[in-house]
């Protein structure tokens, strides 16, 4: 295994069950919702390892970590992907707003999903029932509600064989569906449809638990895992979310996971879903970039454990933090910054509470500042070292196994095929991080202005995005730089009302991954009332040269300011004038521009839980 990458990234559906266990980092604690009964939409951007917790959670993968036969696992769970399946045929568009359209919809869904489970099941309960339990389900279940006849097959068949026959029934039925649906896009009346037509309620439920009760000792749940719903057309969600609403989630239960793009949350019936009342929603990246101090360093130890685990798989016995060594020389000049703010503070000069609080505050930030200085190198700060990795991989798994893959793989090309490796280089580490940062910045963000279908991206809104995102970071360098309290800033928080323009580009920027959202008390307001905040991702930290390292402190703006911002950000950021202030910690003045800006401590609003 020397020349292969420990750190390539492989499709959860594609890792066998002895992969996924061995690689999986257990997030549950985090996340009990998910592996309890009843109904949750997992959300999060693209890598943030919500289809591998899915796959975690399949029988295979169950039985192999529990040492459980399937008879005996407290649940049933059937991966199902929504992006791979027929759903999105453009044939389905012709039945939009006619009469018939949920129901064929509903159907072709319910349909979709009973065949996974049946096949899913198949393929690991032979050993564990009789023919003769799968045959009554068979006879009296299976064909009795879908109206199906019941096979001679199966009498004298074995448990796969039974399992054989529902499966090549259903997929007739499935092709029917199919066969119609495209042939009514060579006509422009309404075909009638003659085939069976199937909904959740009535038919997918009472078959999912008469199931489990054959192939579980205690009539284990089954649950629905729903991978990237976010493909679904809103018609697709409006039935998605009319299942949530349901009162099954004690026989079915649905965990769905989604991007942030999920199309709607209305039945069909145009009813609303409610959390908690219909399901419970998870925002993992959110939890992870804007949660406390606890939950922040319990993303730490999940990535900590994800490479350790890697490394070992791959035979590289190095400890995690050697693995990825900082720049040894940045370091030490940094440390010795941080000495000379311990001896301000023994001899009364300390702004911060304690002796380390301006050392771990300021020494960075003011070792990127020199660098700005004279010789205008702040290129040259090395953003090398596993701390530094993890902080800039803002929250989200992929980030951070894309760029270790990218740094191996230049590790490789340095050292020669037959050598072993066992660190990756400062410098490497630095370049791929910079190279990373470049690219998110301007090659993705602009290949999102190539239109290809009718839901892309307007051009002008990614431009303004483009525009918002490098004001924004221009903003937070020229905070960095500066003589303020809190220099580390990347968050921001609307002050007043935002307006229907700015509220748009901030959400494509959280759906493309380069915002993260929460809310934020709001000061000097008696308690009342909530601040959206808007949390820059921190893997464009190299862009301008910020640290991306620990607590940051949060810039509230007026709305006027970021439709500046959005208009011309150079101009914007180049007529903010930065004040000598004073050394208070809390939310000071911030520019000479009136109280339009004002910053405070990420930090404090933690430990007082405001920040959501």
């Amino acid at each position: 295994m020397l020349n292969e990458n420990p750190f390539k990234i492989t499709t959860p559906e594609d890792l066998t069950a002895e992969e996924a266990v061995k690689l999986f980092v257990d997030v549950f604690t985090d996340f009990y919702q998910i592996t309890d009964p009843g109904h949750v939409l997992i959300k999060g951007p693209r890598g943030v390892g919500k289809s591998m917790m899915l796959r975690y959670l399949e029988p295979d993968c169950q039985c192999l970590a529990k040492g459980l036969k399937l008879s005996e696992l407290p649940f049933i769970a059937i991966y199902i992907s929504l992006k791979n399946s027929n759903f999105f045929c453009t044939e389905l568009k012709r039945f939009e707003n006619k009469h018939a359209a949920a129901i064929l919809n509903e159907h072709l869904m319910v349909t979709h999903c009973l065949l996974k489970v049946l096949d899913d099941v198949k393929s690991c309960v032979a050993e564990e029932i009789t023919p003769e339990a799968l045959k009554r389900f068979y006879k009296d279940i299976f064909a009795d509600y879908l109206n199906l006849p019941y096979s001679g097959e199966a009498d004298s068949g074995s448990v796969v064989d039974i399992f054989d026959c529902m499966i090549g029934q259903l997929k007739k039925v499935y092709r029917q569906i199919m066969t119609y649906v495209k042939n009514s896009a060579f006509s422009n009346d309404v075909i009638p449809y003659s085939g069976p037509l199937y909904d959740y309620n009535d038919y997918l439920v009472p078959i999912l638990e008469s199931l489990s009760k054959v192939i579980s000792k205690n009539g284990a749940t089954m649950y629905l895992l729903l991978d990237d719903a976010h493909f679904l057309s809103e018609i697709q969600t409006r039935i998605l979310n009319t299942w949530l609403s349901s009162r099954s989630s004690r026989k079915v239960s649905l965990k769905i996971s989604t991007q942030y793009n999920y199309k709607c949350y209305y039945t069909i019936n145009g009813a609303t879903i409610d959390t908690p009342h219909d399901y419970t929603e998870l925002d993992v990246a959110t939890i992870y970039t804007v949660g406390s101090k606890k939950v922040k360093g319990t993303y730490y130890d999940r990535i900590f454990n994800i490479v350790k685990r890697r490394l070992e798989l791959y035979g590289i016995n190095v400890p995690v933090i050697e693995f990825f060594p900082p720049d040894e020389d940045q370091e030490r000049k940094i440390r010795e910054i941080e000495e000379q703010y311990k001896q301000r503070y023994d001899e009364g000069k300390g702004r911060g509470y304690n002796r380390s609080d301006d050392a771990k505050r300021y020494a960075r930030p003011d070792y990127i500042k020199k660098l700005a200085g004279v010789s205008k190198s702040t290129y040259t700060y090395s953003y090398a070292g596993f701390d530094q990795l993890v902080n800039i991989s803002s929250g989200v798994v992929r980030y951070f196994l894309q760029q270790a893959h990218a740094m191996y793989a230049k590790q490789r090309a340095l050292v020669g095929a037959d050598q072993e490796i066992m660190f990756i280089d400062p410098s490497v580490q630095t370049a791929v991080v910079r190279e990373t940062a470049n690219n998110a910045l301007f090659n993705e963000l602009e290949s999102y202005t190539t239109e290809g279908h009718e839901v892309a991206y307007p051009k002008e809104d990614i431009q303004r995005l483009s525009n918002l995102i490098q004001g924004l970071g221009g903003l937070f360098k020229k905070i960095l730089f500066s003589e303020k309290s809190e220099r580390r800033v990347f968050s921001v928080a609307i002050s007043d009302e935002i307006s229907g323009d700015v509220e748009r580009i901030f959400d494509i920027g959280i759906q493309l991954g380069y915002f993260h959202r929460a809310t934020i008390g709001r000061k000097n307001s008696g308690g009342v009332g909530r601040a959206r905040l808007y949390v820059l991702n921190r893997r464009l930290a190299p862009v301008w040269s910020l640290d991306p390292n620990g607590f940051a402190g949060y810039l509230f703006l007026k709305n006027q300011v970021l439709e500046d911002l959005i208009k011309n950000p150079i101009t914007t950021v180049s007529h903010i004038n930065m004040k000598e202030t004073d050394n208070s910690a809390v939310q000071m003045s911030l520019f000479d521009m009136g109280p339009q800006y004002e910053i405070g401590s990420e930090e404090e609003n933690d430990e007082e839980g405001e920040t959501s």
